[in-house]
Order: C-alpha cells, then structure tokens, then sequence
C-alpha cells in the first residue's frame, strides 16, 4: 500500500514515517508540509491512501480531502489531529478514517488494517 502523509509539522510526519516503517506492506511515496504542494503531487504519485492533518494553513485538510477526491474517488483519507473537537465535523459527513495526536502505534496498525480491508474490496 503507497501511501502520502500531509502534515504542516515535521515532527508529525516523521513519527508517522517511523511508525509506518514497521509494517512492511505499507511504503511512503511522499510527505509534504505544504497542502498545496500534495495536491500537486498526488497525481504522479497516485497513493492509495493519504494522511491528512486537519489544520493546516493555505488550504485546510478538509479541502484537501475534497480536491484529492476529486482527482481519484477512490483514494483513502486518514484525517490527523491534535484537535478532537475538529473530527466531531468530518463525522458527520459520514463514516471516515482518523487518528489523534499523538499517535499511537496500535491506532497506525488499526488504520493499516481497515486500510487493507477498504482496498481489497
């Protein structure tokens, strides 16, 4: 599974990269800080799922999610954030995947999972 991590601090991504490095079934195609910048990316790299901050400045993870969605309807969307109140929004709009900072590495393994199940369908 390839999969993209935006997130306006280093330090998030990082732990994520590390984090993802212990199952060997998942490779980072990218990171980027800058939303903007994924979104640009995205094409080329074609993931199959994105981890997404939700704040973020220039664009939020929300409107990100959206223009992703756009360019593939399949790609699958991990919104990430230290903000718990700001995933009680993405709920509502329906079932989705998403992770609280700081991670943990049972919460990746789980996502990793639902990941793998969502995309052998």
């Amino acid at each position: 599974m390839r999969v993209m991590i935006v997130d306006d601090e280093q330090p998030c991504i990082d732990e994520l990269v590390y984090l993802f490095a212990r199952h060997p079934n998942v490779s980072v195609s990218g990171t980027y800080t800058n939303p903007v910048k994924a979104l640009e990316a995205a094409r080329a790299l074609n993931p199959d799922a994105v981890f997404v901050d939700v704040a973020m400045p220039y664009i939020s993870g929300i409107e990100l999610a959206d223009k992703l969605k756009r360019i593939d309807n399949d790609i699958q969307l991990v919104f990430v954030t230290a903000h718990s109140r700001l995933l009680e929004g993405i709920k509502k709009g329906g079932p989705c995947l998403w992770m609280l900072k700081p991670v943990s590495e049972t919460r990746v393994k789980t996502i990793i999972e639902q990941l793998r199940s969502r995309l052998e369908c």
